[in-house]
């Protein structure tokens, strides 16, 4: 278990539990050592996602993220788009959940003040993990590609009649935006995940020009380090860890706002 264990973590292992305890044959308590506790509350989340997204699947979402009409106007160059993003930074990619899960678990203090914001957040993976692990009081997606926020949305509305009521803290939004016009994740975030790898030089740059604006003691957690003198005089590189990815491994890089 980490350290601080969390409120929702909590609430998914007295559901596990009681589920345990419910399938049981003589139906007495089954007793749980300390040390199993951490690997229950981990299968329990991804038993939780995987049901959650078992029709909301990589596949369909990088379809999906192909055949966006935002998408196809990029690539034509028609100059419809307010900003300009280069093909690669539209590239679909998902984070490993179990290695997410286990870097907000352990690396990511947080608490329910926090809000979690994920600047790229395709089907949402990435913001359900951050919700079903933590006690965020929010847990906000932002979106460009509209098919991809529409199925982001879909998977909420699934959230809320199947398994909201099995945490303790729910709130979850999804916003069709570009993460440069949205202001909440740079004033309102606390946590926030840029999944950056491929963005080209200029978003990176836009990006790192507004999360200097974010409050002291917030964490940016990114894959590939933000350049710059005004970025790395209020950020502070806490952490670099390997996570997988859809595509193979990457390394994680935790930022902390001085």
């Amino acid at each position: 278990m980490p350290k601080k264990s969390t409120d929702n973590l909590h609430s998914l292992l007295e559901d596990g539990v009681r589920v345990k305890n419910d399938s049981s044959e003589n139906g007495e308590a089954n007793h749980i050592l300390a040390d199993d506790l951490y690997q229950l509350a981990q299968q329990k989340v991804l038993h939780e996602l995987d049901s959650l997204y078992e029709e909301y699947t990589f596949a369909s979402a990088k379809d999906a993220s192909l055949t966006d009409d935002l998408r196809r106007r990029i690539s034509s160059s028609d100059g419809t788009c307010e900003h300009v993003h280069t093909e690669d930074s539209l590239v679909y990619g998902e984070i490993d959940l179990r290695g997410f899960c286990d870097l907000l678990m352990h690396h990511v203090p947080h608490s329910s003040d926090d809000v979690f914001y994920d600047l790229g957040s395709g089907s949402g993976r990435a913001v359900f993990a951050a919700r079903f692990v933590g006690d965020f009081r929010e847990c906000v997606g932002i979106e460009l590609l509209s098919n991809l926020h529409e199925m982001a949305t879909s998977v909420r509305s699934l959230y809320r009649f199947q398994y909201q009521h099995k945490l303790i803290h729910q709130n979850v939004q999804f916003i069709c935006s570009d993460l440069l016009d949205h202001d909440g994740w740079w004033k309102d975030g606390t946590v926030v995940y840029v999944p950056n790898l491929l963005f080209d030089d200029s978003l990176k740059a836009q990006i790192a020009e507004k999360a200097v604006r974010m409050r002291a003691g917030a964490c940016l957690i990114c894959l590939k380090k933000f350049e710059g003198a005004a970025f790395n005089c209020v950020f502070e590189l806490v952490k670099e860890r390997p996570v997988v990815m859809s595509w193979g491994e990457s390394n994680t890089y935790i930022y902390k706002r001085q």
